[in-house]
């Protein structure tokens, strides 16, 4: 992975190529956090038909490893927000029941 200069540099330049030839406004801070998106805005360089964009597409792909398997997450069923304050008190219904105890 290349250093963050040199990946900010190269998504600056796609972003403003992007802007003048496909009339895109990307965003750079959020390409560099999010690597879905990050695909997404060079596969879009990829198709948009300008040498000079596929080819910092294909440099970013590689500085920040965007060919790499995205790994599945093992998504563990956990009981939502509204299930687990339920559950502190499931026989509560009058307010005054409900929120003696808890926050509001």
């Amino acid at each position: 992975m290349e250093s963050d200069s040199v990946i900010y540099g190269l998504l600056g330049r796609i972003h403003l190529l992007m802007r003048r030839t496909c009339n895109r406004i990307t965003d750079v801070e959020y390409m560099r956090a999010n690597k879905d998106y990050a695909r997404e805005i060079v596969r879009l360089a990829s198709a948009a038909g300008n040498d000079e964009l596929a080819a910092l597409a294909g440099r970013l792909r590689v500085a920040m490893d965007l060919d790499a398997p995205v790994e599945a997450e093992a998504k563990v069923e956990a009981p939502g927000l509204l299930d687990r304050l339920r559950s502190a008190r499931p026989s509560a219904t009058h307010p005054t029941q409900r929120y003696v105890g808890s926050l509001r």
